[in-house]
């Protein structure tokens, strides 16, 4: 009886290095994630990068190594879906090492997401000018024109929630304003929005146009469970139905990028750190 014991101690030890190891090298091996989306409105046809959820982590020094992953994807332009900060963390030389890289390498746009704009609250940060002085540029709720080729279609950037938690439709806030400009704009244009939270906006997408959504914030729910998904995320709690991926909100695509980084101790399981390569054609 002893020796079974013993048998099953040794087992139970090497699957605990073994996950161990294995959540490691999910946290730290960035893996690249392909997606092709279909552009019906016009022959429009770019390539681009998802950065989200650095959280200050570094990839080489100064995050040249993620840099220069990004730089072999050739893409047309970049986005920045937030969270490149940690809250209550005031410094934001790691941001803005980044960003000038990637502005160097294409045209990158960024949005905000809630731990930028807890700092903002915090500390007074003006995250506008930080990031703007990059290179990069911040779409804090608005859109620009991306031409390429002579095709031309929106990016937007909503920096927070379409109608936050204690708003109501009726407020008139910038998020509100670009959200209605946004949505009307994608009836004759292909649109593509960048924001942070993908729980609180995916209703809402299902009444517009709007092509494509590209978000972060859920980490990929941390731990992804075979045939199941994800474990767990900020705002949806356990079992989220936005954890990571493709989603379809009744016409709009919605790509959910798994993020770059953790704000917890509990390891990424079957769950690599990413960036989103996405193909316009």
């Amino acid at each position: 009886m002893k020796k079974f014991f013993i048998i099953i101690g040794a087992i139970i030890l090497v699957l605990f290095v073994a996950l161990v190891i294995w959540g490691v090298y999910c946290d730290n091996t960035i893996a690249i994630t392909n997606y092709s989306v279909n552009n019906t409105k016009n022959d429009a046809k770019l390539k681009f990068v998802v950065i989200t959820d650095l959280h200050n982590k570094e990839y080489g020094e100064k995050n040249a190594d993620l840099a220069e992953l990004v730089k072999e994807q050739n893409p047309d332009f970049i986005a920045v879906c937030g969270d490149m900060v940690n809250r209550s963390d005031p410094d934001t030389t790691k941001m803005k090492d980044v960003l000038k890289k990637l502005a160097d390498i294409a045209p990158t746009y960024c949005c905000l997401g809630n731990h930028e704009r807890d700092n903002a609250a915090e500390f007074g940060t003006d995250f506008k000018s930080e990031i703007d002085s990059t290179g990069a540029v911040l779409l804090d709720d608005e859109y620009i024109k991306f031409t390429k080729n002579g095709k031309s279609v929106l990016i937007g950037g909503m920096s927070d929630y379409p109608y936050y938690e204690f708003y109501t439709p009726e407020d008139d806030v910038p998020s509100r304003t670009l959200w209605e400009e946004f949505a009307e704009k994608a009836k004759d244009n292909f649109t593509i929005l960048l924001h942070h939270q993908p729980e609180y906006i995916a209703e809402d997408a299902k009444k517009t146009d709007i092509d494509l959504i590209v978000c972060g914030h859920t980490h990929g729910g941390q731990i992804q469970l075979p045939f199941i998904g994800g474990v767990i995320a900020p705002n949806q709690g356990l079992f989220p139905k936005y954890d990571k991926g493709e989603f379809d909100l009744d016409g709009t695509k919605m790509i959910v990028c798994a993020g770059l980084s953790n704000t917890v101790f509990i390891p990424r399981i079957n769950n690599q750190v990413e960036i989103g390569v996405i193909n316009i054609s």
